[in-house]
């Protein structure tokens, strides 16, 4: 089971923030499970491009940057 915290999950917040990936890419392959984590917690989303058709892009939504803002203060909290 995968906790809802840690490094990996900032990994992937921060690239979905710094450098948005395809939902195809190496990087969305290696990372598939916290991708999909992020996806249902809201945290990243792809953009919805027609009636019935959403982007292939996941970006960070305004949730994840507050999720993401609150892992990197805490961590940074722990490592002082």
């Amino acid at each position: 089971m995968l906790e809802i915290h840690g490094p990996k999950l900032i990994e992937v917040l921060d690239h979905a923030y710094q450098s948005p990936f395809t939902t195809r890419s190496g990087f969305a392959r290696l990372n598939a499970e916290w991708v999909a984590v992020c996806a249902c917690q809201g945290f990243i989303s792809t953009s919805i491009v027609g009636d019935e058709e959403f982007g292939r892009v996941w970006h960070i939504t305004v949730m994840g940057l507050m999720r993401l803002r609150e892992l990197k203060e805490y961590s940074n909290e722990q490592s002082n």
